[in-house]
């Protein structure tokens, strides 16, 4: 009963937190944190008394599986369904568990070889000391033993959870049964070998039960070394995968941003021959038109009201082929011209102070991407809004430092991705969606410079305010 009050109750309480810490770490909970919580700690810590105290199945390849079993079914109970990352949570639970418990078994059984005999020694050499007495010190000693067990115990685990947790950053990735094996490999091999230890430390000599290591004292250290690499291989794994991911993820938003720059151009290309095109018709038209008023003047006929109205309609459609937008190039002019069309149509107030960098050393194509994406953005996230919609994109030059910055009202909250850094998109198809920003920040970083995202809210109104600063001197192409 000591024994159980003072070390195996206080792992069965660490089990039942640290389990639902956790799985609410790389799932997704049903109900509130502090309600989770209690039920799971309640649950599961009476899960644990009734396997491994009433019946006697602890570190049995029975009570293991029992014990997986009910970590599932709580995760689905409390969580929301994800089977195959529940079947990971679940196994490197339990793998951590009965490893980090050989490890501390086998340091407690270490300390107390060690010091036993000569803390019995020291208490037994108090002159005039009783039995009473004796028996008192002994648990004084052992109840120490068993808290620092504890604690190392508990601190091992947290550590390892913890590591997991921090490294599984991509919890909306949904993992294919092929990575998902990948994943479990590791800590479907740790149970094994955790019950392979088992039955080789635990040695059967005339009915009686013995530990290997009093044979062979090599064998504790090997075991702690064998669990700790295990626990590493686990953690490895996850970080491994991660990487992976994030790999992919990189190349898909490369690929795309290669094949935006080649749509670009291509529609560069074509908008500079329109542009041309324009500026010589919009040159005839008028010298068309002056002909015109030449030869009705010629002939007598000034003050023909009708001719005039007509004249004055065709002078107004040919003003209309000229472009608003003054920023220094044919290509951010014609992008600014149709974002002023689309913000017409739309009821959007679009304010524009803009034009290009003074020394030109910034690709005019990096120019566009940004201004292209960063434009996407802000009208998806006025287009739907009831109440204010105005974008203002404005450009401006510090020194060697070319700035453009767009802001825009929007509605909602902004969620940062906590790898990147950078607003996650509230679009279902993720795996298509949210890369502008991204697209952005490559531009910029190809000229020493970066984005920067502000949330500004006064009176109700929300505005979103991105930054791109690049340098005009350095330029890394890649």
């Amino acid at each position: 009963m000591f024994e159980f009050i003072t070390l195996m109750l206080p792992i069965y309480v660490t089990d039942s937190i640290l389990s639902c810490s956790y799985g609410m770490d790389l799932l997704k909970p049903k109900y509130s944190r502090k309600v989770t919580i209690t039920f799971w700690a309640f649950i599961y810590l009476g899960i644990n008394l009734l396997i491994y105290e009433k019946f006697g199945l602890n570190r049995n390849i029975v009570g293991i599986i029992l014990n997986l079993i009910f970590i599932f079914l709580l995760q689905f109970v409390f969580m929301t369904r994800d089977y195959q990352r529940q079947f990971f949570v679940s196994l490197s639970f339990v793998a951590g568990k009965e490893l980090i418990k050989y490890v501390t078994s086998v340091l407690y059984y270490l300390v107390s070889g060690m010091t036993g005999d000569a803390v019995m020694k020291m208490i037994l050499s108090i002159e005039g000391i009783t039995m009473a007495r004796v028996n008192v010190l002994s648990n004084i000693y052992l109840f120490l033993q068993n808290v620092i067990s504890v604690a190392l115990y508990v601190l091992i685990f947290y550590i390892y959870l913890k590591m997991l947790g921090r490294k599984f950053v991509y919890k909306d990735y949904e993992t294919s049964v092929i990575e998902n094996i990948f994943l479990i490999f590791p800590c479907v091999t740790a149970l094994c070998i955790s019950i392979t230890l088992r039955l080789l430390i635990l040695e059967a000599n005339n009915g009686m039960v013995t530990l290997v290591y009093d044979s062979i004292p090599a064998v504790s250290f090997w075991v702690i070394i064998i669990c700790i690499l295990l626990l590493g291989s686990i953690i490895a794994t996850m970080m491994l995968f991660q990487y992976l991911i994030q790999y992919n993820e990189e190349s898909k938003k490369q690929i795309i941003l290669e094949k935006q720059m080649e749509q670009l151009h291509r529609e560069i290309e074509d908008i500079e021959e329109v542009y041309s095109d324009l500026r010589g018709l919009k040159h005839d038209m008028r010298s068309h038109l002056n002909n015109i008023m030449q030869y009705v003047k010629s002939i007598g006929i000034e003050n023909d009201k009708e001719i005039d109205k007509y004249i004055d309609q065709i002078e107004q459609s040919v003003n209309r082929l000229d472009f608003s937008a003054k920023s220094g190039n044919p290509i951010t002019d014609i992008i600014i011209y149709q974002r002023q069309q689309e913000a017409g149509k739309q009821g959007i107030s679009f304010d524009v102070d803009f034009a290009v960098s003074e020394n030109g050393q910034i690709d005019i194509y990096d120019i566009a991407v940004i201004l292209n994406n960063a434009l996407d953005n802000a009208f998806d996230a006025c287009r739907n809004l009831s109440g204010n919609k105005e974008i203002t994109l404005r450009s401006y030059q510090k020194g060697t430092l070319f700035f453009i910055e767009v802001e825009n009202d929007f509605e909602g909250s902004v969620a940062l991705d906590k790898v990147t850094g950078l607003p996650l998109t509230s679009k279902k198809n993720k795996s298509l969606h949210g890369i502008g920003l991204s697209n952005i920040q490559k531009c910029a970083r190809k000229y020493m410079g970066d984005l920067d995202i502000e949330i500004q809210s006064e009176g109700g109104r929300k505005r979103f305010v991105l930054t791109v600063m690049m340098s005009e001197k350095i330029s890394l192409q890649k």
